[in-house]
C-alpha cells in the first residue's frame, strides 16, 4: 500500500550562508540549531531553539551549571524544610533587570502566578507548577492564583510550599520558566514585549536583534550579576533545519556548534574529525504519540498492534545509527526500575500485530487507516518512513505529513492529529520526568491518555520517600504505560553534536539539553590549526 509523503521545501544553502558572518568573530559563538524559536516568552513557548534562547536571556533562583547541575542563581542560598516541602530561597542584593530596574521578591511571585495562570496560555512547562502547593487546583480553575504556594515575606526573599516532597525541584526551578519576569515591561507593551526594541531580561545576556528568517543575536548584560565572569560578548543562534546544511556550515568554519546531524554522516565525521564529534547519553526519548481522544485508539488492540509491528532494533541500527537504545517503555534505561527488555532488540511482530487488527475488526476489505505527522527534519522523514512501512507490512494504510516545527507542536496542544512525533526530556534525573508527560490535566499531555489508575499511583508515588518503596510503585507505573500501550516509544536518544575547537568549557557528562553560553569561552587557533 502506497505511503503519501509532503517535503516541506528546504532553505538553500546559499541563502543560509548569506545570514553568516564569513569570518568567525574571536569572542561570538555561532550554533546551529533545528528551526527558530517560536517565541521568547518563557511561559509561551515550546520550542527547544526558544529554551536554548531563553536560558541565556533569563536566569531564574537557580540556574544550571556547565554540568548540567542546579546551582545559585539569582538566589545567593536557600534552604529546604524537614519535610522537604517548603523551599526558602534569599535573593543576591542588588539584582537589577537589563534596563536597570530593580528585582525583588514579588517579582518572582508575579511570574509564578503568571505561569500557573489558566488564562495565560502557558505551555505544557506549566505542569510543573503541578508540583506547587495548590498548584493543580489553580490550574484547574478551581483556586484562584492568590492561593498558589508562592509568597514573598520580604523583598529579598521568595518562599515556595509544594504539594508533596520533590528532590528533583532544584533542577525545575532552575529553569528559565521560573525567571523573574519583567512585570513592568509586560503590562506596557502586553504580548509585544518580546520584541527586540522592548524586550527586558535578567541573565548573563540580553536580545540585541531578531527578524524572520534570521538569526538571534544576543549580547553581553553589564547589569548581570556575574558579567566579570561571562566570556563571550554575544552569541548568534541560527535556524539550520537542514541537517546536512548544517554540518557543510560547520566543516566550513561558518557554525562553531551544530546540534544535530545526518546519522548517516557519523562514520566520516568518525573518521575526519574526531576532536569536534560529540556523543553523550542523554534523558531524552523519541516517541510517537497517540491522540487517545479518536475512537479508533481507544480499542487498546490497536495501539498494541501498532506498538509490536514496530522493529525499534531497525530503526536503532540502520536509520539513526548513533548508539541510541530501542525503546519500550517511555524511562530510559539509566532510570528504569524494570530489567532490560530482550523484545526491544528484536524485530516487530508482523503477525501478532495483523492477528490484533483483525481482532479488533480491521482486515484488507477495511485497513485501519491512519495519518503520522512529523515536523521537517531529514531523520525524521527517514524514521517516518521506515515505520509506515512495517505498519503497511501489517495491513495499515497510512498517510505521512510533516511540517515545520511551530506548526507541529501547535497541532499537538491543540490535540489536531492522529499520531504525531515527540521528543521528551526530563531536566531531571527521576522518572517522574517522564511521567509528567502523561498526566492528566497536563498541557504536556497532547494525546490526552487518561487512565484513573495511573493519577491514582502517580498521586500516591508523591507521597512516598522510602526509595525502595518509591522504586517498586514506578515500577508498577512503568509496566502499566506498557500494557496500556500509552504511547508508542521508539527509541532513547543520544546528543549529537560538532563542537569546534575553539570552544572551551563544553562538557559532555551533563545530560541536560542546554549548554548555558554562560560557561563557554572562544580561543583563537594557532595558524596552521586544525579547523574548525
Amino acid at each position: 500500500m502506497p505511503v503519501s509523503l509532503s517535503v516541506g521545501r528546504l532553505a538553500p544553502l546559499a541563502a543560509i550562508l548569506g545570514l553568516l558572518s564569513v569570518a568567525a568573530a574571536a569572542d561570538i559563538l555561532r550554533s546551529g540549531h533545528p528551526g527558530e524559536p517560536d517565541s521568547l516568552d518563557p511561559h509561551n513557548s515550546v520550542a527547544a531553539p526558544a529554551l536554548i534562547v531563553q536560558n541565556d536571556l533569563f536566569e531564574s533562583l537557580l540556574t544550571l551549571d556547565a554540568r548540567g547541575r542546579p546551582v545559585p542563581g539569582a538566589a545567593e542560598s536557600y534552604v529546604v524544610s524537614a519535610d522537604g516541602r517548603t523551599y526558602t530561597f534569599r535573593l543576591r542584593p542588588g539584582l537589577v533587570y537589563s534596563d536597570g530596574h530593580p528585582i525583588v521578591a514579588a517579582d518572582f511571585v508575579w511570574s509564578i502566578r503568571r505561569l500557573a495562570d489558566p488564562d495565560a496560555a502557558s505551555t505544557g512547562l506549566a505542569a510543573w507548577v503541578d508540583l506547587i502547593d495548590n498548584g493543580r487546583a489553580v490550574l484547574r480553575r478551581e483556586q484562584p492564583l492568590e492561593r498558589l504556594g508562592v509568597e514573598a515575606p520580604d523583598t529579598r526573599t521568595v518562599r515556595i510550599r509544594l504539594a508533596r516532597p520533590a528532590p528533583y525541584f532544584p533542577s525545575i526551578v532552575a529553569f528559565p520558566v521560573f525567571a523573574p519576569l519583567p512585570r513592568h515591561v509586560i503590562e506596557k507593551h502586553g504580548r509585544a514585549w518580546t520584541r527586540p526594541q522592548n524586550i527586558v531580561s535578567n541573565g548573563p545576556f540580553m536580545l540585541e536583534s531578531w527578524l524572520p528568517g534570521m538569526p538571534v543575536r544576543v549580547r553581553r548584560n553589564p547589569r548581570f550579576h556575574d558579567a566579570a565572569r561571562v566570556r563571550l560578548v554575544g552569541v548568534e543562534y541560527h535556524s539550520v533545519s537542514d541537517q546536512n546544511a548544517g554540518v557543510r556550515l560547520f566543516l566550513a568554519g561558518r557554525l562553531d556548534a551544530v546540534t544535530n546531524f545526518p546519522p548517516e554522516r557519523l562514520e566520516q565525521l568518525r573518521r575526519d574529525h574526531p576532536r569536534e564529534l560529540r556523543l553523550a547519553p542523554s534523558l531524552g526519548l523519541v516517541t510517537y504519540v497517540i491522540n487517545h481522544r479518536l475512537a479508533k485508539f481507544r480499542d487498546p488492540r490497536v495501539r498494541e498492534a501498532l506498538s509490536v509491528a514496530i522493529d525499534r532494533r531497525l530503526l536503532t541500527t540502520r536509520i539513526v545509527r548513533a548508539g541510541d537504545v530501542p525503546a519500550l517503555g517511555i524511562v530510559p534505561p539509566a532510570l528504569s526500575a524494570l530489567p532490560a527488555a530482550d523484545a526491544a532488540t528484536r524485530g516487530g511482530d508482523l503477525r501478532r500485530a495483523r492477528e490484533l487488527l483483525r481482532a479488533a475488526g480491521y482486515d484488507a476489505r477495511r485497513p485501519l487507516e491512519i495519518e503520522l505527522l512529523y515536523h521537517t527534519s531529514e531523520e525524521h522523514k527517514k524514521v517516518a518512513v521506515a515505520v509506515a512501512a512495517m505498519w503497511q507490512a501489517a495491513g495499515v494504510v497510512v498517510t505521512l505529513r510533516n511540517a515545520e516545527r511551530q506548526v507541529v507542536e501547535a497541532a499537538t496542544r491543540a490535540g489536531d492529529f492522529e499520531i504525531v512525533r515527540a521528543a521528551w526530556f526530563s531536566p531531571y534525573p527521576d522518572a517522574e520526568g517522564f511521567f509528567g508527560f502523561l498526566r492528566d490535566g497536563s498541557p504536556a499531555n497532547g494525546g490526552a491518555y487518561l487512565n484513573p489508575r495511573f493519577e491514582a499511583m502517580m498521586e500516591q508515588l508523591g507521597t512516598i520517600t522510602d526509595a525502595a518503596e518509591r522504586r517498586r510503585l514506578q515500577r508498577e507505573l512503568e509496566l502499566l504505560l506498557r500494557e496500556e500501550y500509552a504511547v508508542l516509544p521508539l527509541y532513547h536518544m543520544v546528543s549529537r553534536r560538532l563542537v569546534a575547537q575553539r570552544v572551551r568549557g563544553w562538557r559532555d557528562d551533563s545530560l541536560s539539553a542546554l549548554r548555558p553560553a554562560r560557561w563557554l569561552e572562544l580561543r583563537s587557533i594557532p595558524t596552521g590549526g586544525s579547523r574548525p
